[in-house]
């Protein structure tokens, strides 16, 4: 199959590169722009997330469309292909097909099993299609994947216990701290991770809870659905951190929230203060790690959490791939029929023709006949030409799946555009 993944993620590259290749609103719009400008790429959905940045193309062949994603990355952040070289990763055909597959379901996950992941895999194939970029091959790829993902976490344990990466941060402070019922935090961003820390945090028993955002409407409404929320203003963040004990950080601004030069002068340097950065970019800038009594720790550094949390899950990981290998060849068998599809509706168009000529020139021609004896006479011939093309469709459909697909349509089209087959004048004979 010509379908690909190319791009990097949490396997192969650091949280200082995977920043630098992360999609933006803004870039999602123009990379799709220039993405249909390739010819050698037909299909594209980007899956850009905290853990990842991944092109899915549908593409005329595997090896030109692999060298144009590459450089389209190289090209799009402004980054030098002997710099980004050592960190792409590359699926083709059944492999790109079994990844995707992975993908939605969380097996491919920092968070074996994460739910937030098929949300996020559904976004994109949605925002893809909005933007035109997706035809046939990848629509049924996606939505056949989260048909299947949903399928996996209904019939197996792949989710029990699952966390998110707002969760595993709780629990990362946590196991810092021991005890977080006296402790103040203050929370950086309104999104659904942020919203995940703060339920966590008050779930954890903290009672002092600080949050801004840019907007502070969406603040607001956070503070009237639970009681431990103060809300301050964005411009106003950096006065609570004498305050407080954490910082958790979670937005989609493209540059730094948490700057060195602001930080020095307002941290009280007797105080400890533990900062978890959950955004990719990054939120906070790194060198505020070198300052005294201050901790951070971002996404990567989360990755112990994770894995004290996976075993319990690995066996349901096995039952999940079992299922998509089943999936993948059942969508690849389908790949293999696309050649045979239009012969199919062809087929099923021209019979249906020529026995509606037949059924009428019949009927003028049966004198005294009731409505229904003609109801009795269309459902016997429809039934009889459904029966007469079943064998074929099948042996069509099973030609596709033996990658014959071509070959048997090509044949196919060719007999029924003979003279032959071509439909006559009402009562006439077919040769």
């Amino acid at each position: 199959m010509d379908v690909i993944v190319v791009g990097i993620n949490h396997n192969n590259s650091p949280i200082q590169v995977r920043e630098k290749v992360s999609f933006s609103k803004t870039d999602l719009d123009i990379a799709y722009s220039r993405l249909k400008e390739y010819d050698e790429i037909l299909e594209s959905v980007i899956i850009s997330t905290c853990n990842r940045s991944e092109i899915v193309s549908y593409v005329t062949k595997v090896d030109d469309g692999i060298k144009r994603l590459k450089s389209f990355y190289s090209d799009f952040f402004n980054i030098p292909m002997e710099t980004m070289e050592e960190y792409f990763f590359i699926e083709e055909s059944d492999s790109a097909v079994k990844h995707v597959y992975k993908l939605a379901v969380g097996l491919d996950s920092l968070i074996l099993g994460e739910d937030q992941i098929i949300g996020q895999v559904r976004s994109s194939h949605m925002y893809a299609l909005e933007k035109g970029a997706t035809g046939s091959v990848l629509n049924t790829l996606f939505r056949e994947c989260i048909t299947t993902a949903k399928k996996i976490k209904r019939e197996t344990l792949i989710s029990q216990n699952s966390l998110s990466i707002s969760s595993i941060a709780v629990k990362f402070i946590e196991n810092r701290f021991h005890d977080l019922k006296d402790k103040k935090v203050l929370v950086i961003g309104v999104g659904e991770m942020s919203r995940i820390a703060i339920e966590n945090l008050i779930y954890k028993g903290v009672s002092e809870i600080y949050v801004t955002n840019r907007t502070v409407g969406h603040a607001i409404d956070l503070s009237n659905r639970y009681k431990e929320i103060k809300v301050v203003e964005f411009k106003n963040r950096y006065d609570l951190i004498k305050e407080v004990d954490i910082i958790i950080s979670s937005t989609s601004a493209p540059h730094y929230v948490l700057k060195k030069e602001h930080m020095e002068k307002y941290h009280n340097k007797e105080k400890e203060l533990c900062i978890v950065d959950i955004a990719l970019p990054r939120d906070v800038e790194p060198e505020i790690n070198n300052m005294e009594k201050i901790h951070v720790y971002e996404l990567d550094e989360l990755k112990k959490v994770a894995l004290d949390n996976m075993e319990m899950r690995m066996e349901a990981a096995k039952n999940a791939m079992e299922i998509i290998i089943e999936e993948a060849v059942k969508f690849q068998n389908w790949y293999n029929c696309l050649s045979v599809f239009p012969v199919i509706d062809n087929l099923k168009k021209t019979t249906k023709e020529i026995l509606d000529e037949e059924i009428d020139s019949l009927i003028c021609r049966l004198d005294g006949a009731t409505d229904k004896d003609k109801a009795l006479i269309k459902i016997v011939m429809n039934s009889l030409v459904k029966k007469i093309i079943k064998k074929p469709i099948h042996n069509l459909k099973m030609a596709g799946e033996d990658k014959q697909g071509e070959l048997y349509a090509k044949v196919t089209n060719e007999l029924f555009s003979m003279k032959e087959y071509s439909c006559k004048g009402k009562g006439e004979s077919y040769e």
